[in-house]
């Protein structure tokens, strides 16, 4: 997923992976990002809670998220329903396995989200 532009954004490392260099975080604070586009051609903001998690690269560039438990958990979904926009997204693969890391180091795992009725 390309993130364009590529604000600061703070971050807390909770494990490094030496061999690609690469750092799995969570961010400090809420916030959002222009990542991807809707269908008309519009930019697509993701936005993310404090203590969303993110891989950093090691020049310090974000590789996958930031994304949070339920977002991820909202993507996969997307796949197995067969989204094929989901599907085939780009770094899709990536920013699961990166929530997916997060999330098992953040047992127990967040408390789900409440369903809206009727929607």
């Amino acid at each position: 997923m390309m993130l364009v532009p590529a604000p600061a954004i703070s971050v807390i490392t909770i494990r490094e992976f030496p061999l690609s260099g690469r750092s799995l975080c969570l961010t400090d604070e809420a916030g959002s990002l222009i990542g991807g586009t809707h269908k008309d051609g519009s930019p697509l903001t993701r936005s993310f809670s404090d203590g969303a998690v993110a891989l950093k690269n090691s020049d310090g560039s974000c590789a996958a998220g930031p994304v949070d438990f339920w977002a991820a958990v909202e993507f996969a979904a997307r796949i197995v329903e067969g989204d094929q926009r989901a599907m085939t997204e780009p770094g899709g693969g990536l920013l699961l396995a990166t929530a997916l890391l997060g999330a098992s180091m953040a047992w127990p795992l967040p408390t789900a989200p409440a369903i809206a009725e009727g929607v």
